[in-house]
């Protein structure tokens, strides 16, 4: 069976405002917390530059627990999909604040999320996906693909919480909004199972396997799930 998606479905037309909405609201946030009276509004994808008591800590301290790279750079940050799962308490924990992750919540459904008709039904959630408790995907999936697309919907999750969490310190410079990783999502999934292995699969595998002591949340992630 040709693996190119033949029934493309039709873009969501509130995913654009759904994510300007959540855009709006980090900003209102950030006005609110006296960052305005700086004359500078920093984008949603430098929560980082606040300090490691907010969004996107990578550690306690970057100097202090060595998180820099040989040429004094600090390492890339990013928990891995395992991270994430219902069965991880502190991933869990964290996915609960409602403040970082709205809209992108564990009950918020994937195929609405992602814009396409990924999984057969359309009330699977952002948790389901990642916890793969499920695998009834769209017509659209070959059944012999069926496991290598829940392992993509698996990172395609993880991917969006850690941009919705670290933004540019995510590092991949085409994920480091939830929009952007979003868009890349869509965009593989009407050229067909292979550009989804490809973009979500490998690719972070590839990343976890070189950062076998990646920074997660202030620690470093002793167990990587991928």
């Amino acid at each position: 069976m040709n693996e190119r998606d033949q029934n493309t479905p039709a873009v969501d037309s509130d995913l654009q405002q759904t994510s300007t909405q959540a855009v709006n609201a980090g900003r209102r946030k950030i006005a609110t917390g006296g960052v305005a009276g700086a004359g500078v509004l920093l984008s949603v994808t430098s929560r980082s530059a606040f300090g490691t008591s907010v969004w996107g800590t990578c550690t306690g301290s970057e100097i202090a627990s060595g998180n820099l790279s040989n040429a004094g750079t600090p390492r890339p940050c990013g928990c891995s999909p395992g991270y994430w799962k219902s069965s991880n308490q502190n991933g869990s924990a964290l996915w609960d604040n409602v403040s970082i992750f709205s809209p992108y919540l564990k009950s918020a459904k994937f195929n609405t999320v992602f814009g396409c008709a990924f999984y057969a039904s359309g009330n699977v959630t952002l948790q389901q996906a990642v916890d793969q408790t499920t695998s009834a995907l769209g017509s659209w999936c070959p059944s012999n693909k069926v496991n290598s697309m829940r392992n993509v919907a698996f990172h395609a999750v993880a991917a969006l919480l850690n941009a919705q969490f670290y933004g540019d310190r995510f590092p991949f410079s085409d994920m480091q909004t939830a929009t952007g990783v979003i868009t890349v999502f869509r965009n593989a999934f009407t050229s067909g199972t292979s550009a989804l292995t490809t973009q979500f699969s490998d690719r972070f595998k590839s990343f976890y396997s070189s950062y076998p002591n990646l920074w997660c949340n202030g620690s470093q992630e002793s167990s990587i799930q991928v």
